[in-house]
């Protein structure tokens, strides 16, 4: 396997903070300063393959960091999230999730996950969103 974020010299290199299940290390690409990545220290492609307890120590390692770069760079806002599939934009079969710290003038473009109907750009009315409301419900919530 080749993975970079399986591969010891890599961690070592980036790492700046670590737990017993994950690593945090700093992004080789930074989009802005401070982005960085944490990364569970087993090799799991996307989410769905952590255990509920690697999960919850993540996202407190999340919230940690977070934390920090707020205290240390002051940002306006923060892009937080992960990429899960080639499709979404996932270059590394290794799930991470990214911290970006965001700056007044930091000439990144604004983002927003999609949020609208993306043919229109308009928001859904009542009546239009009641079908996907109820399927999802019956799928989330089974009798």
């Amino acid at each position: 396997m080749n993975c970079p974020f399986c591969d010891k010299e890599i961690i070592a290199t980036q790492k700046i903070y670590e737990t017993q299940t994950e690593y945090v290390i700093y992004n080789i690409r930074p989009a802005n300063k401070g982005h960085c990545l944490v990364v569970p220290k087993r090799h799991v492609q996307n989410i769905t393959q952590l255990t509920d307890e690697e999960a919850a120590s993540l996202i407190k390692t999340v919230k940690y960091i977070y934390k920090k770069l707020k205290e240390h760079l002051n940002p306006v806002g923060f892009n937080n999230g992960f990429n899960d599939g080639e499709y979404a934009g996932q270059t590394v079969e290794h799930f991470h999730f990214h911290i970006i710290p965001r700056f007044k003038n930091d000439n990144l473009p604004e983002f927003h996950l999609f949020h609208r109907d993306p043919k229109t750009k308009r928001n859904f009315s009542d009546e239009e969103i009641k079908p996907f409301v109820e399927e999802f419900r019956k799928i989330l919530n089974p009798l």
